[in-house]
């Protein structure tokens, strides 16, 4: 069973944040606090504080099982928006500029390895391997196609026939009627 955590109105940036989730995403969640731990960027504290809620939230759902033998993963982590607060900012000549104070919303869920949800990717990923192998052969018999292929073009251009005599006086007496015409101005 997978379990949810979720962090409204933390006063940073989306971008920020987003920065530390990518770091994380899909990764095992002991590698994950880790990493969290020893980030020196300052959002790094309440993303770990609430990776750590989300596997609590898990453990209470999933008292039977011990999180280091489930295989925790971090499933999804979203970003988004928060509210935005608007301040003046005093500026040259009278003017004010407008500040934005961002903040955003963290959603993190956390699910085990070993879960009956990730059997269809597994089937997917399975189908997907297939599908990969099918691309590889088709591409080798291509290549080996195109390696031929050189070959038989010479061995065609070594069989044709050289231009005849009879297609050479048929050019030059074209040039004759040209050059006569200008002769003739």
């Amino acid at each position: 069973m997978e379990a949810v955590a979720k962090l409204n109105n933390y006063p940073t940036s989306p971008r920020k944040m987003r920065l530390l989730a990518d770091l994380i995403r899909g990764l095992e969640v002991e590698k994950a606090l880790g990493i969290l731990q020893f980030n020196p960027k300052h959002p790094a504290v309440p993303m770990y504080k609430l990776l750590k809620s989300a596997i609590n939230n898990w453990e209470q759902k999933n008292t039977d099982e011990k999180v280091e033998d489930a295989g925790l993963v971090v499933k999804t982590i979203m970003v988004d928006c928060g509210r935005v607060i608007k301040r003046m900012r005093p500026a040259p000549q009278g003017r004010g500029y407008r500040v934005r104070k961002r903040s955003n919303h963290v959603t993190i869920i956390v699910d085990s390895k070993h879960s009956n949800n990730s059997v269809p990717s597994v089937k997917k990923n399975v189908a997907s391997a297939q599908l990969v192998e099918t691309q590889t052969e088709l591409a080798d018999t291509e290549v080996a196609e195109t390696k031929k292929a050189p070959k038989k073009t010479a061995a065609k251009k070594a069989a044709a026939p050289k231009t005849t005599k009879k297609e050479k006086p048929a050019v030059e007496e074209t040039e004759k009627k040209s050059t006569a015409k200008k002769t003739k101005k």
